[in-house]
């Protein structure tokens, strides 16, 4: 009987880190088992329920998609690790965030972060090149955008109907295919004329 225990072949798992499939993200039991990974083909994340992104904090690259919302349980959107999404980050209505800081993010191909409604921060300090468009529009709540390190967006920039932003951190930004900043009534004229002379639009 013991013999025949221990040649019995075990139940293979599940591979931990799977790279040919979308990780759907619904819950914290999902997060916990995808801690350590540190490549994904791409990532989608709606769900009811609080979660905490801490387990991901080894997650460099993302080849496609980074996918996030509807959430109403997730306070912050933090990929601390987070290099490089080779395809889109869409970040849309998540209730419950109030911050978004991928502080090693260097290239996307596309942003688009709109009506996140208690969105307070939206830090990218090391993003240098955005390859498509890059569109932060709708949050009411927004103060603060840091895109300190940005350099290159490939097609347009559109910062829209954020009506409590204050500061928008993008010193190096030189080159854009449109820049359009409006009907952000908190944000001071001086800061949109700087940015507009400091862009050279992309023939």
């Amino acid at each position: 009987m013991l013999a025949a225990c221990s040649g019995a072949p075990r139940a293979s798992s599940a591979p931990k880190c799977p790279l040919d499939r979308t990780w759907l993200i619904t819950g914290q039991d999902d997060i916990e088992a995808l801690a350590g990974c540190t490549t994904a083909s791409a990532v989608t994340i709606r769900s009811g329920a609080t979660i905490n992104l801490g387990p991901l904090r080894s997650l460099e690259t993302i080849t496609g998609d980074l996918m996030v919302g509807p959430t109403v349980g997730m306070e912050e959107l933090s990929l601390l690790a987070l290099r490089e999404v080779g395809g889109s980050i869409r970040v849309v209505a998540n209730g419950s965030m109030r911050g978004m800081f991928l502080p090693r993010l260097e290239r996307a191909g596309q942003i688009s972060v709109e009506g996140n409604a208690g969105l307070v921060t939206l830090s990218l300090p090391r993003l240098d090149t955005v390859t498509g468009s890059f569109v932060i529009a709708e949050l009411g709540s927004l103060e603060l955008i840091d895109l300190s390190g940005l350099v290159t967006v490939g097609k347009d920039l559109v910062i829209t109907q954020n009506g409590l932003l204050a500061l928008i951190e993008a010193d190096k930004l030189t080159k854009v295919l449109e820049l359009r900043i409006e009907d952000n009534r908190s944000l001071p004229a001086e800061q949109i004329d700087a940015l507009r002379l400091q862009v050279v639009a992309e023939p």
